[in-house]
């Protein structure tokens, strides 16, 4: 069985940081948007924004460069979580977790400073 994504896209806002109780571990939260390949009847292209959760213990140093507007490949895999929200009603969360990210702009020498 296979469970891969490749993404390219921009970030819709700065990355998020995440910290976990009782643990060191750390996580970016970005969300990007990803273009669709056809057109629509006006001629138009589609966009989908798809929420990527990044582990990493660096996170707080990467957290300065997933800024929004830059450009990011990912490569991970799905996953989708449930939960029972405050109506009782169970809902669906499908996220890619990425194993690996790259940056596809270039970095100013200034933004590593």
């Amino acid at each position: 069985m296979m469970n891969n994504v490749s993404l390219v896209g921009r970030l819709v806002k700065d990355a998020e940081v995440l910290s976990f109780k009782n643990s060191d571990k750390m996580a970016l939260k970005f969300t990007i948007a990803v273009e669709r390949t056809y057109r629509n009847a006006k001629g138009e292209k589609g966009v989908d924004f798809i929420q990527i959760i990044y582990f990493t213990q660096f996170a707080d140093k990467l957290s300065k460069y997933v800024i929004k507007g830059k450009r990011v490949g990912v490569i991970g895999r799905l996953a989708v979580n449930s939960y029972v929200d405050e109506n009782n009603i169970k809902r669906y969360q499908t996220n890619v977790v990425a194993d690996n990210i790259q940056f596809l702009d270039k970095i100013e020498r200034q933004e590593i400073v």
